[in-house]
Parts: C-alpha cells; structure tokens; sequence
C-alpha cells in the first residue's frame, strides 16, 4: 500500500503542470484584484460580521442610557462597525485564498501564463481595495465625529487615525497566509479565537491610542513587521524560496520585539 501511494505521488508530481517563471503583470494583477475587492465586501461573512459589530455596539451603548448626540452617536456606530470589519476581513480574506483550493482549480491556472504569485498578489490588491479601503472611509467619519465633540476630541490624532487601516491590512494578510497554508474554511475562526481567547489581542494590543503610553515609532514598527512577515508567508506558498522565508523570520523577530519594547512602563 505505500509502495502504491507513493507510486501515485510520484507520478502526480510528474505529470504537474509546471509553474510559469517571471513576475506578475500589473494590470493582470489589478483587473483580478478590483474583482477581488468587490467580492470580498460583498461575502456575507464580511456583512455579517460588520452587522454583529453595530449590533454589539448597540447592545453596549443602550446600557450605558441615553442622551448622545450626533458625533458620539457617529462614533459609537463607526466603532461597531469596525468592530465587524476586523472580524470580517479575517473571514472573507481567508475565504478568498482558499477559493481555487475549493474550487479544485489549482491545476488549470497552472496552465495560464501567470505565475502563482499573481492570485496570492490579486487578494492582496482585493484586501487593499476593499476591506482597507472601507476602514479608510470609516477613519475618515470616525475623526469627524471625535473632532467636532470635545470630550472626544483629545483622543483622535493621526497615530490612532493611521493603525485602523493598518490593522485591517495585518488581519486580511494573516487570513490569506492561513489560506495558503492551511486549506481549511477552520482557518480564518481558529485566527479570531485564537485571538481572543488566548489574550493575545490584550497582551498585544493593536490599536492604541497615544494616552496610553504606547510608543508610537515601535509600534508602528510592529504593524509593519506583522505586516510583512504574513505578506511573505503567503507568497512563500507560491514558490517556496529562501529570500521569502528568511524576509518572514526578519519581520518576526523585529515583530517581537517591537512589541515587546512598545509597552509602556507599567503595562497598558
């Protein structure tokens, strides 16, 4: 029987089609990616996670009473529903790098004249043009909001303003290397809990705001340390080269300790 599957490997590989050397096309990439986008804002776990996140916020809001107005009213609905786009792009991200897995596509776009990268870069164009792009929009109404009420006001500068849409990027990029290594619809739950009951959202936090004490180069450091390390993960599924592995381990360390060196004295 081992003989046998083995046989059967071997002959898979050899009759594989092989990869298409050389770099992705630009346009190919960004007529992919803007499909891409439209379809992860659209997936209904992108929209029902941003609705559970208003519909949490509001949950949260009605037992602290009445008596807002319009900017906390604004804020308090832009929070929720960034709440949902967090959980959301980690879902839809993930769904959208397992898409040719489940499809059992894999082989055929063998056959095309773009390499692999050139779907593992169209979700990240689709994650740039969508779930990023909403959170930008979100930053936007969500500084209004703080900037017009002066008890907010103080709490809004462009270093919180800045970590929204960097966040969502790191989540999305997580969801896609998670896809491309572990080719289960578990991947993108398995990340949110992973995240929240293991206290590893708390311990390292990735919003901040500067009242807390955070240091703000380092932990921009750390956003774009996560950034990278899961970016080049997911491409090293691809074609599995020592320049993206070793670019992951960079990003880690770095990662690490930036995040260690971020907290404030005393802890947040």
């Amino acid at each position: 029987m081992a003989t046998s599957l083995r046989t059967a490997l071997t002959d898979a590989r050899a009759s594989a089609i092989p990869h298409t050397q050389g770099h992705p096309s630009a346009p190919g990439v960004w007529a992919l990616g803007r499909i891409e986008a439209r379809r992860m804002l659209l997936h209904p776990s992108f929209l029902i996670a941003t609705a559970f996140g208003l519909f949490l916020i509001r949950g949260l809001a009605g037992t602290m009473g009445g008596g807002f107005d319009l900017a906390e009213t604004l804020a308090w609905l832009v929070g929720g529903a960034l709440i949902g786009v967090f959980v959301g792009t980690v879902l839809t991200a993930n769904v959208a790098a397992l898409r040719q897995h489940r499809d059992h596509t894999q082989e055929l776009f063998g056959a095309l004249p773009a390499p692999p990268e050139s779907r593992t870069a169209s979700v990240f164009v689709g994650l740039l043009l969508g779930p990023v792009a909403f959170s930008v929009v979100l930053t936007v109404m969500a500084s209004w909001a703080f900037r017009i009420n002066d008890d907010m006001a103080a709490s809004m500068d462009l270093f919180l303003a800045v970590q929204v849409p960097l966040t969502v990027f790191a989540l999305g990029a997580i969801g896609i290397a998670v896809g491309r290594w572990v080719p289960t619809l578990l991947g993108g739950p398995v990340v949110i809990a992973l995240h929240v009951f293991t206290g590893v959202i708390w311990a390292v936090p990735w919003i901040q705001d500067t009242g807390s004490g955070i240091d703000r180069p380092r932990h921009m450091l750390y956003l774009v340390a996560a950034i990278t390390m899961w970016t080049a993960l997911a491409f090293a599924r691809d074609r599995r080269t020592p320049v993206r592995f070793a670019i992951a381990a960079a990003a880690f360390v770095l990662g690490v300790v930036m995040a260690i060196q971020q907290a404030p004295l005393g802890g947040y």
